[in-house]
């Protein structure tokens, strides 16, 4: 998907604080926030964050790919099930991207997807020819955990 800021009509714009203001895209289910100082015109920020808005869309599942480690150390239960499942859907995905003040590098919000379904099949142990599956419910976590994952470069990724 190719994502012109400059030519978006925002969603919106409010203020985050007193010295800060910040404007939200959508570009298919994805949100993009821009930050810029208050009382100023966005259009220095937006320019600046379309220089590299195509690198770091395109980057996004990299960034998932990154922040999976983050989410295996905090809920190692799901993912031991999950590794074992047969077939299982991927359960996280990129919330947004923002570009704040302040800040050198864009950041990308990622979380379990709301809509992930925790019932999984699994090979029937007993089953030598492994062609028949038991049905499993995998280790429930929340959508709230999530991995705030900053973009320092092409496929170069820290926890925020």
């Amino acid at each position: 998907m190719l994502i012109n800021l400059l030519a978006a009509q925002p969603l919106g714009q409010w203020d985050i604080n007193e010295h800060t203001s910040q404007l939200e895209f959508q570009f298919g289910g994805w949100l993009i926030y821009v930050q810029h100082p208050k009382g100023t015109s966005s259009s220095p920020a937006l320019q600046a964050a379309q220089l590299q808005i195509q690198q770091v869309w395109d980057d996004m599942p990299n960034a998932i790919v990154f922040a999976e480690a983050w989410f295996r150390t905090k809920h190692p239960e799901f993912w031991n099930a999950w590794d074992k499942a047969k077939e299982p859907k991927y359960p996280l995905i990129a919330y947004s991207i923002a570009f704040c003040i302040g800040e050198d590098y864009p950041c990308y919000y990622i979380a379990r997807d709301p809509c992930y379904e925790f019932e999984y099949f699994i090979p029937d142990e007993f089953d030598l020819w492994q062609q028949d599956s038991v049905r499993i419910e995998l280790p429930y976590f929340p959508e709230s955990d999530a991995a705030l994952i900053r973009r320092i470069g092409s496929h170069q990724f820290s926890l925020n």
